[in-house]
């Protein structure tokens, strides 16, 4: 096993074999994703009216961590790897199957929201059936949850099974997770970790919360590879997170992935990023988002022309105003699930 760190190099469409023939990806595969990616950002974009419109409480984007997402998505075994999120993951859960309407009753708190019923702060993503885990709010310990999971893989002889965990980079810095990347190491246990290095712990930067330039440096202290890899490549993300999936599957161990992005809006609704970084910062980023880094490839490869990518972008728009209407008029938890999955808290 090597622990030295790896860097997967940004690739420029066109030159050799194109980059998803290189990974195994099918043009139908690519155009699924773009989709994906649209449907994500339009609901991203609809939350955050409906959160200005005081209908939507609190709202956090995953706008910007697209190709991670989709990129690690396209990697999992869905129904059989477990999947332990962070609040910025929505993109990740609809990759896996949850639909814009999930996501809305979610953020909207009605009634038949799937990942609680309408009682859990927005960013709880959850579905037994998909195998996503709801975290905790703590930062971090999402991380120790992956690592029981795995745990509990090998303590029951499981095989071809892993368990993956997604933070940010201001996570690193919690002891959480030390204690979880530090089991997984001495235990070799199969666990893939992802970071989503978006440069800012909310108002903290890099370099004020992070002590070396890259997270993945710390791979070697807890005896696991450590890989680096443009998180605005789709591409370069699926092959670096399939090889760690295949690889803690198969009986391998942990790896640590570093996936380098930026958020392209505020950590939150209650946020004002201005404060804390520039506009120059911002729209420099804006020019390298993801979804219109994969569009700009789809068109170029010829695996869609112009006019289908506008009807797909009319579909993806119509199917968030209907997925808005319907949960808009959804109704809200009853007053008597008020106590249930609570223990012993009934009135009495």
């Amino acid at each position: 096993m090597t622990t030295q760190n790896e860097t997967v190099t940004q690739r420029q469409p066109g030159v050799g074999v194109p980059p998803h023939e290189a990974v195994g990806l099918s043009p139908d595969q690519v155009i699924a994703a773009l989709r994906g990616m649209l449907l994500a950002r339009e609901v991203d974009d609809r939350l955050w009216l409906l959160s200005r419109q005081g209908k939507a409480h609190f709202v956090i984007t995953s706008a910007g961590h697209e190709a991670i997402q989709f990129g690690c998505a396209w990697a999992i075994n869905v129904g059989v790897d477990y999947v332990v999120p962070y609040y910025r993951d929505m993109a990740l859960a609809m990759a896996m199957g949850q639909t814009p309407l999930d996501m809305l009753l979610h953020a909207m708190g009605k009634r038949d929201d799937p990942a609680s019923g309408g009682r859990q702060m927005f960013g709880h993503f959850s579905s037994r059936k998909l195998r996503i885990v709801s975290g905790s709010s703590s930062v971090g310990s999402q991380i120790v949850h992956a690592v029981g999971l795995a745990l509990a893989f090998t303590i029951k002889g499981e095989t071809n099974i892993a368990a993956l965990s997604l933070f940010g980079e201001g996570a690193t810095a919690e002891g959480a997770w030390h204690e979880a990347i530090s089991f997984a190491g001495i235990h070799q246990l199969p666990v893939v970790f992802v970071c989503e290095n978006n440069q800012y712990a909310i108002s903290t930067p890099h370099s004020r919360e992070v002590p070396v330039a890259d997270v993945a440096i710390k791979a070697a202290g807890y005896n696991m590879p450590g890989v680096i890899a443009d998180g605005n490549d789709i591409f370069a993300v699926y092959e670096v997170a399939s090889a760690a999936l295949n690889r803690a599957r198969s009986g391998g161990g942990p790896t640590l992935l570093e996936f380098k992005t930026y958020r392209l809006r505020p950590h939150s609704n209650a946020d004002n990023d201005l404060k804390y970084r520039t506009e120059e910062e911002v729209s420099d980023w804006w020019r390298r988002d993801p979804i219109k880094r994969l569009a700009d490839y789809t068109l170029a490869h010829h695996l869609i022309d112009a006019t289908a990518l506008e009807e797909m972008r009319a579909a993806v728009r119509a199917e968030v105003d209907q997925a808005t209407r319907l949960a808009e008029q959804a109704p809200g938890p009853g007053l008597d699930t008020l106590y249930d999955h609570l223990c012993d808290h009934s009135p009495r």
